[in-house]
Order: C-alpha cells, then sequence, then structure tokens
C-alpha cells in the first residue's frame, strides 16, 4: 500500500495521525500498525485525520495505542513506548485475531471489519460480570441483536439467566430456526439440555408453565407494593394485614378475603381493598404450583417470562416483582445471574406510575447499584436511553449502539459512555440494520460490528404492510 499516512506519539499511549498524501482513508474505529522502523504498534484511530481543502487547512488525527506487536502478532499494553515517527497501514485480519484472543473475546457474535480485512465479531463471557445496555431504534434489529447475543450465552456459559420479554419475542430459544442444518439443530439441542423454559400467563394457548406467585411469601414490603398500602398514608390498614398474615388460615387470595371479611372492623376494609383492586380474579395465585421465582431457583438454567397475554397488566408486574425480590433475597448465595429486560423502559422508567411499579424499579436500582458484587448483572435492551431510570442506566458498563438518530438520546449516551469514542458513536444514524457499536469490557476494542444469523425461531415480528394487489 502507498504511504499516505504517519503516526508520533509522546506518552505511548495516545498518537496523532498526520496524512502525507492521499490513499485510503481512515474510519473512526479502524484498527492500524504504527511502525516506527524499529518496533510495531496496534493501534485504533479515534478520530481520523482530514486532508486540506479548498475551505479548511488539514487536520490531524487521533489514536489509541493498543500495545506493542508481538512475534505473535498480539499486542503487548505494558510494553507501549513514544515513537517519533511511524508509518501508518491498515491492521490486517490475523492483528484483530490475534488482539481478540489475547482479550478472551470467546462469543462469536458477528463479523468485525476494522481494518485490512475482517474476523469473526467476538465479544468476552467473562465481560458480563457488568451491567450491559443494548439500544437501538425501532428497525435497528434490537431485538433480532438480543437474540443473538442470549443464543451465545446459552451454548457457552452456565449462567442462570431470567429473560424478562414483554412480547414474546425470546419464547423460542428452543426451537431451531428454518433453514438450520444439522450442526445448527445440535447445538440447539445443547442449550435445551443445559436447562431452557418458557413460563407464560395462565392458561397460555401454547401451553407453557404458567407464570405465578405466592403473595404471603413476598417480603412485606412487596406485598404492601401488591396491595397498594403505604406504611404512612395507609397505617392502620398496613398494620393490621400483617397482624393479619401471622394469624390468617389461608394463604390464597379468595379464601383469604372471605376470613377477612367475616372478622369485621380492619379486616373487613382490607378485605374491601383485595376486592376492589381485583386481586381476588387475578389467575397468577401459585396454590398448590410452583410460583416463578421458585422454578428459577429449583432449576437453574435460562427461564424466559412471556410477560404478554395477561389479562391485568398488574399481574406480570407483580410476578416481576417476586422475581427481583426472590433474587435480592438470595443474594448471597451468589448464584452468577443475568437478568436480562427486553423493553426496559417498560419496568424500568425514571417516574413509575403507581406503587408496584414504583417497587421493581426501587429493586432494580439496588441490583444496579449493589447486585455485581454478588453475581447479579443486568442485560437491559430499550429504543431509547432517557427512558431509562438514571440510577440504572449510568451502573452499565457495556453499550450495544445500533441505529439511534435522535440526537439529545445519542449526546446523553456519549456522557454516560464515555469509553465509547465519539466519532463512533456520532455514526450511529448512518448505521444498516443490523450494525451495532460495542463498546466497555465485554470487547477487547470499540468496535463496530455487523450481527450475525439466529439460531434459533423469533419469537415476534412486525406486522407487514398489506399490499392491495390490483
Amino acid at each position: 500500500m502507498t504511504e499516505t499516512c504517519r503516526a508520533r506519539s509522546t506518552d505511548g499511549r495516545t498518537m496523532t495521525l498526520f496524512l502525507t498524501g492521499p490513499g485510503p482513508s481512515l474510519l473512526p474505529g479502524d484498527l492500524v500498525v504504527a511502525d516506527d522502523g524499529e518496533e510495531s504498534y496496534l493501534a485504533q484511530v479515534v478520530q481520523p485525520p482530514l486532508p486540506a481543502s479548498t475551505l479548511e487547512p488539514a487536520r490531524p488525527g487521533t489514536g489509541s495505542v493498543i500495545g506493542r506487536i508481538g512475534a505473535d502478532l498480539v499486542p503487548h499494553r505494558s510494553d507501549r513506548a513514544p515513537f517519533a515517527d511511524a508509518a501508518v497501514s491498515p491492521a490486517g485480519p490475523d492483528h484483530l485475531g490475534a488482539l481478540l484472543d489475547a482479550r478472551g473475546a470467546d462469543l462469536p457474535i458477528g463479523t468485525w471489519s476494522a481494518g485490512d480485512g475482517g474476523v469473526a465479531a467476538r465479544v468476552r463471557a467473562a465481560g458480563f460480570n457488568r451491567h450491559s445496555f443494548l439500544c437501538g431504534q425501532s428497525g435497528s434489529g434490537k431485538t433480532y441483536a438480543l437474540g443473538v447475543v442470549l443464543e451465545q450465552l446459552l451454548l457457552h456459559t452456565d449462567l442462570r439467566m431470567v429473560v424478562l420479554d414483554p412480547n414474546a419475542d425470546f419464547v423460542r430459544l428452543d426451537q431451531p430456526r428454518e433453514g438450520a442444518d444439522a450442526a445448527q439443530v445440535e447445538r440447539v439441542a445443547h442449550m435445551v439440555r443445559h436447562g431452557f423454559r418458557a413460563l407464560g400467563a395462565p392458561g397460555n394457548e401454547a401451553g407453557r408453565e404458567p407464570m405465578l406467585l405466592r403473595l404471603m411469601t413476598m417480603p412485606r414490603r412487596a406485598q404492601a407494593a401488591v396491595l397498594q398500602l403505604d406504611p404512612i398514608l395507609n397505617r392502620e390498614e398496613y398494620h393490621s394485614f400483617h397482624q393479619l398474615t401471622s394469624t390468617i388460615r389461608s394463604s390464597e387470595v379468595a379464601e383469604m378475603v372471605v376470613e377477612m371479611a367475616a372478622q369485621g372492623g380492619g379486616a373487613a376494609a382490607l378485605a374491601q381493598r383485595l376486592e376492589n383492586l381485583g386481586l381476588v380474579d387475578w389467575e397468577v395465585w401459585a396454590r398448590d404450583r410452583r410460583s416463578a421465582a421458585e422454578t428459577i431457583a429449583e432449576e437453574g438454567g435460562t427461564t424466559v417470562l412471556d410477560l404478554s397475554g395477561f389479562r391485568d397488566p398488574r399481574e406480570p408486574l407483580a410476578v416481576t416483582l417476586d422475581v427481583v425480590e426472590h433474587l435480592w433475597t438470595h443474594k448471597e448465595d451468589r448464584t452468577p445471574t443475568l437478568l436480562v429486560i427486553d423493553e426496559a423502559h417498560n419496568l424500568c422508567p425514571p417516574d413509575p406510575e403507581d406503587p408496584l411499579a414504583a417497587a421493581v424499579v426501587r429493586r432494580l436500582v439496588q441490583i444496579a447499584a449493589e447486585g455485581r458484587k454478588y453475581g447479579l448483572w443486568l442485560l437491559l435492551s430499550t429504543q431509547r436511553p432517557s427512558k431509562i431510570h438514571p440510577q440504572v442506566l449510568t451502573q452499565c458498563d457495556n453499550l450495544v449502539l445500533m441505529r439511534m438518530n435522535s440526537p439529545a438520546d445519542l449526546g446523553e449516551l456519549g456522557t454516560v459512555f464515555g469509553f465509547a469514542p465519539a466519532d463512533m458513536v456520532a455514526a450511529s444514524p448512518e448505521f444498516v440494520q443490523g450494525e451495532a457499536l460495542l463498546a466497555g469490557g465485554f470487547v477487547a476494542v470499540p468496535s463496530l460490528i455487523r450481527m450475525g444469523e439466529r439460531l434459533t425461531r423469533e419469537g415476534g415480528s412486525d406486522v407487514p404492510v398489506p399490499i392491495a394487489r390490483r
């Protein structure tokens, strides 16, 4: 390649890029080799240099030095030194692959082109021991991308995963996609053998195990949220309820209401509250069956909770609260657990509208702040970062950014995820479906990738426009 760019580094960590002639242009995120005649260094372009024009003078670019390239092409981060003048050329596929190997990137999720050729894009399974945030506007391929990531985690880790799935998009992670070859079918069967189940609304048409909860085993504060009891504003009812729970004979809501009504006084008022809230008609009471929280604790593996199909939207929210409370109550077990929340703005908004939603958000905020030391990690997916509670968003250390057109959202992402290079974030509006920027501890370097194919069937899809045939 004709030499068109040179670089210098005064600290061995950052470098300045200078154009010396016409040639192929560099892009944000490209990997290059800087060779000063004695040593070669692998580096990443942060801001490309620009040639002079009739309107503006030439502008130097900037880059980040990854490490000195050894004989095995592995870049050694601890072995960096300043250099005064180095020729710059695009890194080859071997350089990219050696970097991924050195950083322990082991989950293939697509393709990565960041120099003179491309390789399989791989992320670090070990990097999911931090909270992760995936965002992209509608049509960017966000849900599909999340499915690709979940498949690889199912295949290559023993993580316990709990997937809160509002649109039934991941209930078929145990079913090979149409056209899958024999090897892919076997890989899906391997995932199923390691434990997979999807729970749905009671009486769901798919015949899935019902998603249930047990009111009397929930923590007191969670019970109060379900009953919309404020310990101050409703102090008499609140006190009466927790006195009654130790004397009432039945743990089933309908029978509890009958007993409470028969006792009169404050107990009768509580019975009216349960009836007025419609709790008697809820289908999620476990009775003699397992609750969703009990299923997760007993079975391990991966459990998808299909939050769609309920008659009362508070029912799946109550089950969600029971599950996250159970995970937090048993945090000292330190069972590595990834809590995946698709369309996370539904469960983790900045301003929840009612006590039940507020209770879910309060626990998720605590998991975001303290869960990592107990092996409780979040993976959130949504269309807009501004719709996520800030105390959860700011705790995320991994970013998957797909197409996003909103300047306000991109500005917020640039502030929260400062480790993602600004020029790479700014390219987001031009991403095509399936393209993504990955940054954080689960990737070797910030990377612009193209997501690969799913192994399993998608549970949901967009509704097409009916085209008239005249």
